[in-house]
């Protein structure tokens, strides 16, 4: 089962139109990590993702300020879209897969709060979260200030997000 995950609801096709991560073409998205579904159920306003694979072969979610995981998916609702099988599409890095083309999906789970699943999924050891209260404080302030360094190359609604999230935590 491949999953893609959205805040979109009453989609009957994945479109083609993510740049690939391996390829640099547009493609559509899945993976086989429902956890890694439910982070991708969140507003384009909001595209900070700071999950992926650890060397134990699950995902790991870094909180890269105080109650991320609450203050990005706590009382949203989010959709995931279900494929069956791989036919057609290419694996990409990690859990990912990609098609070039747009796919139909074969059903949809509607997530009432995500949460809450993301929780979920922690308890059944599907995720690790590494919560900010647990992280290194100069670790904290060097990914603070790296995003306040390499935030003029983002578009607004980023920079706005990145002051509103991390302007307390920089130097």
């Amino acid at each position: 089962m491949l999953y893609h995950g959205s805040p979109i609801g009453g989609l009957h096709t994945i479109k083609a139109n993510a740049k690939s991560h391996t390829i640099g073409k547009p493609v559509a998205y899945f993976t086989e990590d429902r956890c890694y579904a439910l982070v991708c159920c969140r507003s384009r306003d909001e595209n900070f993702v700071t999950m992926g694979l650890g060397k134990d072969g699950k995902q790991h979610y870094i909180e890269r300020f105080p109650d991320q995981l609450r203050t990005l998916y706590s009382g949203k609702h989010g959709y995931i879209y279900l494929l069956e099988n791989t036919d057609g599409l290419r694996r990409g890095k990690g859990h990912s897969w990609e098609s070039e083309t747009d796919l139909s999906v074969s059903q949809c789970e509607v997530v009432d709060d995500v949460y809450a699943e993301i929780l979920k999924e922690e308890q059944l050891g599907n995720l690790v979260i590494h919560r900010y209260s647990e992280i290194d404080p100069s670790e904290q302030r060097q990914a603070a200030n790296r995003i306040k360094e390499d935030m003029g190359a983002e578009p607004e609604e980023m920079k706005r997000f990145y002051t509103e999230h991390f302007s307390a935590l920089w130097d």
